[in-house]
C-alpha cells in the first residue's frame, strides 16, 4: 500500500491509461470524468473520504475508462493488483465488501442508463406527435 498525494487540479490518471491500482480516498475530493465524442467531459462522480475507485482494472486488465482529477488537494491510498489479491485471499470479508461496492456502482450505472433511456424515449414521443407540414 502506498499513499499518493495529488494537488488540486492535477490528474491522477487519464482515460485510456494502463494501470492496475485501486485507490481509496483518505482526504479531499476527486472527480471521475469521461470524454464524450464531441470532446466535452461527462462527469461520472465526485468522490470523497472513504470512497474507492479504479477497481475495474484489478479484475479486468484493460485501460482506464475515465480520467481522475483532484478537485481539492487529495491524499489517496493506492493498492496494486497483487496487494488486493493478497488482501482478499487472507481476509475473505474484504472480498465481500469489494463485491458489494462493485454491485452498488453497477446498480447506479443501470439507474443512470434507465433515466437517460426514459428521457430519450420521451423526446422521441414528443417529436412523433408534432404535426407534419
Amino acid at each position: 500500500m502506498t499513499v499518493v498525494k495529488v494537488s488540486k487540479g492535477h490528474t491522477l490518471f487519464k482515460e485510456g491509461a494502463e494501470d492496475d491500482r485501486l485507490f481509496v480516498v483518505l482526504e479531499g475530493k476527486l472527480k471521475l470524468g469521461k470524454s464524450s465524442t464531441d470532446g466535452r467531459e461527462n462527469l461520472l462522480s465526485i468522490l470523497g473520504p472513504g470512497e474507492m475507485f479504479g477497481e475495474l482494472s484489478l479484475f479486468d486488465p484493460q485501460p482506464r475508462t475515465s480520467t481522475a482529477t483532484a478537485v481539492t488537494d487529495v491524499r489517496l491510498l493506492a493498492l496494486a493488483h497483487e496487494q488486493v489479491i493478497g488482501l482478499v485471499t487472507a481476509h475473505p470479508r474484504v472480498a465481500l465488501e469489494l463485491l458489494k461496492a462493485l454491485a452498488q456502482r453497477l446498480r447506479r450505472s443501470n439507474d443512470t442508463l434507465d433515466r437517460k433511456s426514459t428521457r430519450l424515449n420521451s423526446s422521441h414521443t414528443d417529436i412523433s406527435r408534432m404535426p407534419s407540414s
